[in-house]
């Protein structure tokens, strides 16, 4: 096994490794960009299918527990810059545009919990214990997945307003900046640029991913949504496989 600098602050302690297939050989983040990765589209979704199983009830817990506190916040949100009860209210143009700035502040006050979600398919992916208290236990990044994710936005909206395809490009580059953010600690600009740094190398590949991933939640949809008992784990757990494939995954902290 190649022997992992001390002073790398995203190196574990060499007696955890053995704890997990997946940490076997855990690189930095520079190291994981440096020597590149590759994977397959069915390779990836068949894996986070077999691990689906045992993870169903959680996983859709934790996606209900994220959509209510967004709709939740994203509505006082609303109240508090003035759209009140009305429907004509959101019907103008200033109170489309408080919709739009009650909908990103909302998201952005949830991206612990955002956070939290990705990270149980991360855990999931890389056979480490997974408990629904990760939904919970992000909140003390509050800060700096707030900026985060705000810088996120800002980038994704100005590319989609300047061309468009350079918010098309970041909206997928980015997929990864809030875990990485958590998972690697790592500050909103190195998180933002490790992940399009990652993404970019498989740009087009990803993107079929999600793409595929999407196909199939729509069509499990169809018979009154029953099927995203399952397809909504195999999203999440998929976005795990994916970032497992890339960056590795750091055992927890105890």
């Amino acid at each position: 096994m190649q022997e992992i600098s001390a002073q790398n602050p995203y190196s574990p302690p060499q007696s955890d490794l053995q704890s997990s297939p997946s940490a076997l050989a855990v690189p930095s983040v520079e190291e994981a960009l440096a020597r590149g990765y590759d994977f397959s589209i069915g390779e990836v979704i068949s894996e986070a299918w077999k691990r689906v199983k045992g993870m169903k009830g959680l996983l859709i817990a934790a996606t209900l527990v994220y959509i209510v506190a967004i709709q939740t916040i994203s509505f006082a949100f609303g109240l508090a810059l003035g759209l009140g009860f009305g429907v004509t209210e959101s019907q103008t143009p200033m109170g489309q545009v408080a919709q739009v700035i009650a909908s990103i502040l909302a998201g952005a006050v949830c991206y612990p919990l955002a956070a939290g979600v990705a990270m149980l398919g991360i855990r999931r992916a890389a056979d480490q214990k997974v408990s629904f208290d990760e939904m919970f236990s992000h909140f003390g990044l509050f800060v700096p997945l707030l900026v985060t994710g705000l810088l996120m936005t800002l980038l994704m909206y100005a590319g989609l307003l300047l061309l468009i395809i350079p918010g098309l490009y970041l909206s997928l580059a980015y997929q990864l900046a809030i875990p990485l953010a958590v998972e690697r600690k790592l500050s909103p600009w190195q998180a933002l640029e490790a992940s399009r740094k990652a993404i970019t190398r498989h740009w087009f590949k990803i993107l079929g991913l999600y793409l595929t991933l999407c196909l199939i939640t729509f069509l499990s949809m169809l018979p009154l949504g029953i099927g995203l008992v399952w397809t909504v784990p195999l999203l999440i757990i998929s976005g795990g496989v994916l970032y497992r494939k890339i960056f590795g995954v750091l055992p927890p902290a105890n």
